[in-house]
């Protein structure tokens, strides 16, 4: 009975393993993100920037530097 649990350690470490060293190889091979210019980022922005009404100009400034602020520009 213990050769057999000992058996079964074996095989999930066995199987355990390679799984293991292939997550960190894919991690290691990861490029980062290519940060977007300021017009690139704003021309984004603006399309959600002019969903809401031209009054409303709290919100829509509101909405515009939060979406700046998701790619790394502040307003």
């Amino acid at each position: 009975m213990s050769k057999l649990k000992s058996l079964h350690v074996v095989v999930a470490l066995a199987m355990a393993m390679p799984l293991a060293l292939a997550d960190t190889a894919f991690a290691a091979k990861k490029k980062p993100a290519e940060k977007l210019t300021f017009d690139q980022a704003w021309a984004i922005c603006k399309a959600h920037v002019d969903k809401l009404q031209a009054d409303a100009q709290s919100q829509r400034y509101s909405r515009g530097a939060a979406c700046m602020y998701t790619y790394g520009y502040r307003i």
